[in-house]
């Protein structure tokens, strides 16, 4: 079977769940074409990407990132299209059916890029490219459709761009996976049918977090977190925890890995709160680098809050990496988090926006070596039975065969 997957920008750094799934899908054997909106942002590149080819493996489009430079670019893009065409792009510029998708352009300049291809399905990831998947199925070029919500495409894109924005797409679409209950429950109350959705969650692979143990060497009292630096992941949070624990940890320390628009705001709080000797900026690392981090840290805090626009973390993949490195888990009783993790056992959940609450779980778990040792090996166990790779692709292959077959 030819399968076609649809990206936004391909590969990205802060996107590796999606190099996970190509890398499984490559290796299973399956015939697999990637499409992106644009290319990736930064040059910084993923080795696995570059191991399983796959920037020479993925086709992008025209599309600029400017939308002025689209709207420059558009009488090309519309007569190229009817040119070659016609049909399909008149029926690309339905935005009853395709909504911002054919607002912005995408179902365009994906038909141009997709050519003359055919495919048994397309795989859109994130519900704005099921739109243009949408699209794609009803010109004729790919039989099935298969769209992925992720968490931030069902938790704030309705909202911006109205509750019946993703309509069309249920209707359209042959399956949907979504990474978490949670994200099922939103697009449910959404008006997805329930029974079109399968929980797929995104994985890892449990080779790359296993480590020697001679070479672990965890240090006495690093906190770390991974992601971007944007309001849903509650940096402040801990932050404004950081003072009480520091006077019971003289060694407390706490690294950042991540890039993102909120990078100033917290400095300055940092300083406003005099932590900013104990608080390591670190920006965006490479896969590698960010494993050397897990492993030498002492306990992961994912602070995850949900923002003022309504955005919310999806499943938060880094937590699930954080526990196959043997590393406890602080995180919050937040959208899809509490299925990533074993509350309890392999990590602490608190609620929301509660700086005395996380400065209580992350102390319980400073102090205590062997709850660290009990929590590390409970969440490599579950991670192992629930997120490897190869158990995640094996049901991604059979969603694909159900969909082609029925």
């Amino acid at each position: 079977m030819r399968i076609a997957m649809i990206m936004n920008g391909f590969p990205e750094i802060s996107e590796k769940f999606l190099i996970n799934q190509v890398s499984g899908l490559l290796e299973a054997g399956i015939d697999l074409d990637i499409y992106a909106a644009v290319r990736p942002s930064g040059s910084m590149r993923h080795f696995a990407a570059e191991r399983y080819g796959m920037y020479d493996r993925t086709r992008y489009t025209r599309a600029a990132r400017s939308t002025k430079t689209r709207v420059l670019d558009a009488p090309r893009l519309i007569l190229s299209n009817f040119w070659s065409n016609p049909v399909a792009a008149t029926r690309a510029l339905s935005t009853k059916r395709y909504a911002t998708a054919a607002r912005n352009l995408k179902t365009l300049y994906f038909l141009e890029a997709f050519g003359k291809e055919r495919y048994d399905i397309v795989h859109c990831h994130f519900g704005p490219n099921g739109l243009t998947g949408s699209f794609l199925k009803d010109s004729g070029i790919a039989k099935a459709l298969i769209v992925t919500f992720h968490g931030s495409d069902i938790n704030s894109y309705p909202s911006r761009h109205g509750t019946n924005v993703f309509r069309y797409l249920y209707e359209r679409a042959d399956l949907i996976t979504a990474n978490t209950s949670f994200t099922k429950g939103k697009l449910v109350a959404n008006g997805c049918p329930e029974g079109k959705i399968a929980i797929l969650p995104v994985g890892l692979r449990m080779e790359e977090y296993e480590f020697p143990k001679e070479r672990v060497s965890r240090d006495e009292a690093t906190l770390l977190t991974v992601g971007r630096l944007v309001e849903k992941k509650g940096h402040r949070y801990l932050m404004d925890a950081l003072p009480s624990l520091r006077t019971r940890f003289s060694a407390l320390r706490w690294r950042i890995i991540g890039d993102g628009p909120f990078m100033n705001v917290l400095r300055d709080h940092a300083k406003e709160l005099g932590v900013s000797e104990i608080v390591s900026f670190e920006g965006t690392k490479n896969d590698q680098d960010v494993a050397a981090a897990y492993m030498s840290s002492t306990v992961f805090v994912l602070p995850s809050v949900t923002a003022t626009d309504g955005d919310m973390e999806g499943q938060g993949l880094v937590i699930q990496e954080a526990q196959a490195s043997r590393l406890p888990v602080v995180s919050t009783l937040h959208n899809g988090i509490p299925d990533g993790l074993l509350d309890g056992r392999s990590g602490i959940l608190v609620p929301e926006k509660d700086s005395p609450a996380l400065a209580d779980a992350i102390g319980r778990l400073l102090s205590d070596k062997d709850l660290r040792e009990t929590y590390g090996n409970a969440g490599r166990d579950f991670v192992a039975e629930t997120y490897d790779i190869p158990l995640l692709t094996k049901r991604t292959v059979d969603l694909y065969e159900s969909c082609i077959t029925s």
